[in-house]
């Protein structure tokens, strides 16, 4: 019989298999408001960013004078349009419906940056961050401005914007570098994601007859783009396909992003994006189970751990910390499929146990290492089975992890 811990991290594993990353999947945090890639010469990691930027993702975005939707307006954001912050955030949350999507989100202390000058809360939800650091470094705001306003008039519907999108990204920030190069990826990478959850590509795919060689070469990451008109253009629009449990959908191409960001960027973006890159071309993860080593997630696992005590105010921190929890947990408990413990006997398989020792070697110090010696204390003395105090333990884990 599964474990209850066991259904939530199906969820989990089925969440990021069907959507590939948790980025931009329409929730800001508090974490995420203080987070950071960039940083300065000389400037110790661990400074918290002076100055936030958020590029607006809704039309008429109320600036109130409290953190509520009852509060008074003060001035009103466009689509497009740039804020700027200290980082300060609401501590109450609220409900909304924004381009159909539910979020429940804080509020974000701002000022307007172009236009009679304002300030108050503006809703998280309707916020995307794109820069968090020190100010002496921060991008050049009318260039991202130009990028963020240009993204705005283009109907993430229409499935050949996305090409229009990247050659405006391409041509006109060949030259940028650092932060400004950091806020174009970021801008760019959100448009297509929006196109890929909100638009139609889904639909258009699926009127396609997809053979079994088809499947077979999406899942390698071999399938030839060319085949079919509306794969080539799929690819020339900025998206490749996956696969998860017989269906075919489109994702986001980060090759296409790495050719035009990889040498421009800082390099805690680089190190994101190349990482995401090969967690996308070898996903590890079909129908609930794990299909790669676990070796190689604990060191995706570690990969993160390592890059998040790095760049504790990364501007995507809340992805890069949900990553490193994530990987953490399936090391710990396993994906429905791929069970740590067998469901019958209850006993942990011999492939996890060595996994664990292997972990605790290889990664001294770690948190990975931590948390493995701490569960496998437990489950030596509960005879090496899966009993309601590893359940216990799991469950505690995966509620104090996700705080």
């Amino acid at each position: 019989m599964k474990t209850t811990f066991s259904l939530l991290l199906l969820s989990a594993v089925c969440a990021f298999t069907a959507c590939e990353s948790s980025s931009g999947n329409g929730q800001v945090t508090p974490q995420e408001m203080a987070a950071s890639g960039q940083q300065a010469a000389g400037a110790p990691e661990s400074a918290p960013p002076q100055v936030y930027i958020y590029a607006v993702e809704v039309d008429k975005l109320n600036l109130r004078e409290q953190p509520s939707r009852t509060a008074g307006v003060v001035a009103q954001f466009a689509a497009g349009d740039l804020a700027e912050g200290t980082g300060e955030v609401s501590s109450n949350r609220e409900e909304a419906t924004l381009r159909g999507i539910p979020y429940f989100e804080p509020y974000y202390k701002v000022s307007t940056t172009a236009g009679t000058n304002a300030s108050g809360w503006a809703y998280g939800g309707a916020l995307r961050p794109v820069y968090a650091g020190p100010v002496n470094i921060k991008p050049d705001m009318e260039r991202v401005r130009s990028l963020s306003k240009y993204l705005c008039t283009l109907d993430v519907k229409q499935y050949e914007n996305g090409s229009k999108a990247i050659d405006f990204a391409r041509s006109n920030f060949s030259t940028a570098s650092g932060s400004l190069a950091d806020a174009a990826f970021l801008l760019l990478e959100r448009f297509l994601f929006r196109m890929e959850s909100e638009g139609n590509l889904y639909d258009i795919l699926g009127a396609t007859a997809w053979s079994e060689q088809d499947i077979s070469d999406i899942y390698a990451d071999k399938f030839n783009m060319n085949k079919y008109p509306v794969t080539k253009k799929m690819a020339e629009n900025g998206f490749r396909l996956a696969t998860g449990e017989g269906m075919v959908f489109p994702v986001t191409d980060w090759v296409k992003l790495a050719e035009i960001f990889e040498t421009k960027v800082t390099p805690p973006m680089k190190d994101y994006i190349m990482e995401n890159m090969a967690e996308r071309r070898e996903s590890g993860f079909e129908d609930g189970g794990i299909t790669i080593g676990l070796d190689k997630l604990a060191e995706r696992a570690i990969f993160w751990e390592n890059f998040n005590d790095r760049n504790p105010y990364f501007v995507r921190a809340a992805e890069t910390v949900e990553n490193e929890r994530w990987h953490t947990l399936v090391l710990l408990n396993g994906a429905d499929n791929t069970p740590a413990c067998d469901y019958e006997t209850k006993a942990v398989r011999d492939d996890f146990k060595n996994n664990w020792n292997l972990i605790i070697q290889k990664y001294p110090g770690s948190a990975l290492a931590t948390n493995v010696k701490a569960l496998m204390d437990v489950y030596a003395a509960s005879g090496w089975k899966h009993t309601p105090k590893v359940e216990e333990f799991l469950t505690k884990f995966s509620q104090t992890e996700g705080e």
